[in-house]
């Protein structure tokens, strides 16, 4: 069950309201997963298509996982609500170099922090993708958060905006991508973390080790579906390239 629900389950409106409220709590939830969805399908549609020359985002051979999440808020809440999204995106992401998973946190906790704000904007929304190198492998992440106000009598002592979260991982296909192509992005990736030079250095020659070792083994087919089984994913629950708020 989403936080969202325990949210609107907390809400103890006169019998006069009940109605009212809850067909605008019902609204809000229905809107705040569709908005999960609609991020999932997104993701799945980028993944089908990457390596295009219509889409120079990395391409990828499985998902690994994904995780989404939707909750409600108030302003007192905006810090609890970005410390616990974050942790759950240092979990999400925990395997790899501990400096990479805190810059990937820090990065998108960040950008969290900017859509959570207080603004005028009724709605929201942060996108960011990763590559980054876990052990002996190739990641690409990618993170989507919406937010949106509301605006409804009764309700606002309780929640005053909804929060949706997608984030998917999936192994790099490296026999599509080129070395220079991954490199470049990894060392902006780095910087955008705060690296020293020496630190960057240490990382290149990891990846390119990594990327190598890969690039030499028999490449896996890229098997795509999620909704219309064209990405297979396993049975289960750093680099920038793209950030972007909406």
């Amino acid at each position: 069950m989403s936080v969202l629900s325990d949210a609107i389950k907390a809400i103890d409106p006169t019998p006069d309201k009940t109605k009212e409220l809850t067909l605008s709590l019902n609204l809000i939830s229905e809107l705040s997963e569709s908005k999960v969805r609609e991020f999932q399908n997104e993701v799945d549609s980028c993944y089908r298509t990457s390596g295009t020359p219509e889409n120079r985002k990395a391409p990828i051979t499985f998902i690994i996982s994904t995780h989404s999440e939707y909750r409600a808020f108030v302003k007192d809440d905006v810090g609890k609500i970005q410390d616990e999204v974050g942790e759950a995106i240092k979990l999400f992401t925990a395997g790899g170099s501990e400096g990479i998973v805190n810059g990937m946190t820090q990065l998108v906790s960040t950008g969290l922090k900017t859509i959570l704000g207080e603004g005028q904007a009724t709605q929201r929304e942060m996108r960011s993708y990763f590559l980054t190198v876990q052990s002996r492998a190739l990641v690409r992440y990618d993170f989507l958060a919406w937010r949106r106000n509301i605006y409804a009598t009764g309700i606002t002592n309780k929640m005053e905006s909804a929060l949706a979260v997608f984030a998917s991982k999936a192994s790099i296909d490296v026999h599509q991508l080129d070395l220079n192509t991954f490199l470049l992005a990894y060392e902006d990736q780095l910087h955008r973390m705060g690296f020293e030079d020496s630190e960057v250095i240490e990382y290149i020659e990891a990846a390119e080790e990594a990327f190598n070792r890969l690039r030499n083994s028999d490449p896996i087919p890229p098997v795509f579906s999620s909704n219309n089984n064209a990405i297979r994913q396993p049975k289960s629950a750093g680099t920038l390239a793209y950030f972007e708020i909406d």
